[in-house]
């Protein structure tokens, strides 16, 4: 684990003291980026060749971060206000992968309604390349210790000893744990291939949008319950877990309308 690539040191803005670093969460999270615009634009050229694909993609990119962090801040509200932990803290620390892709979609549709495509087309191009750009993120989580396991007696236990991603993210140090990014990067994967594989057999519109919105929230909901970091909890289940489940009721409906849709097609 190596949270930091490279520390220049910080410096005094108000009194506060701003670290200047490059972080190997931000490294991964870069790569990620342009893995998802570089499938993105090849998918995308195949049926919108002119198209501003490479504009809705990186704004919606840049909502996602901005809408990642303000989730993060949202959820570490209390410790932050108590002084448990600092704001420039968990603003490095990583954020709330579900908290960036609502915002993320939200500037997607509205770039989409404003180019007057078909967003069901554009919803299966962009979601085929997601979940690889999401799976090589989770690398960059657990490089900077964020999104850690709970205790692990398994022989793929993970052991976190860096005291920086401690102080940063409250990460258990030197306690085997388990290694809940990779976990998600498997499973990513996994949803990768299933989705590609789908993209090439031509299927309706929103259909992969479906597959991956439903694989993903079952997936996550379930992978909870290996993980021990605080992002916030209702009742019995995180937040992370009630937003899983209306994924998955979300990829219902959706399944439910396309195939609505295509026997009226039929019929017609």
């Amino acid at each position: 684990m190596h949270p930091v690539l490279f520390d220049f040191g910080s410096i005094t803005i108000f009194d506060h003291q701003i670290p200047i670093i490059i972080g190997t969460y931000g490294l991964f999270f870069l790569l990620a980026v342009l893995t998802g615009w570089a499938i993105a634009l090849r998918l995308g050229r195949e049926v919108y060749p002119q198209a501003p694909i490479t504009d809705i993609y990186f704004g919606s990119v840049v909502a996602g971060f901005i809408g990642a962090k303000v989730a993060n801040l949202i959820v570490f509200f209390p410790d932050i206000s108590s002084g448990r932990r600092s704001f420039a803290g968990v603003l490095m620390g990583g954020g709330v992968w579900l908290g960036g892709a609502i915002a993320g979609v939200a500037f997607a549709g509205f770039m989409i309604h404003r180019h007057k495509l078909n967003p069901g087309v554009v919803a299966n191009f962009v979601f085929t390349g997601i979940p690889l750009a999401h799976g090589i993120g989770r690398i960059g989580c657990l490089m900077g210790g964020c999104c850690y396991g709970g205790d692990c007696s398994m022989p793929w236990a993970i052991t976190y000893t860096n005291p920086l991603a401690h102080r940063l993210n409250g990460t258990p140090l030197n306690r085997p744990l388990h290694p809940s990014p990779i976990y998600e990067f498997l499973a990513e994967m996994m949803n990768f291939v299933i989705c590609y594989v789908i993209w090439r057999r031509n299927p309706p519109p929103w259909t992969i949008f479906a597959v991956w919105t439903g694989l993903y929230g079952m997936e996550r909901f379930f992978l909870e319950f290996f993980r021990a970091d605080p992002r916030g909890e209702y009742g019995v289940l995180t937040t992370s877990q009630w937003i899983s489940a209306g994924m998955v009721l979300l990829a219902i409906a959706s399944f439910t309308a396309i195939a609505m849709r295509q026997k009226a097609t039929r019929s017609a």
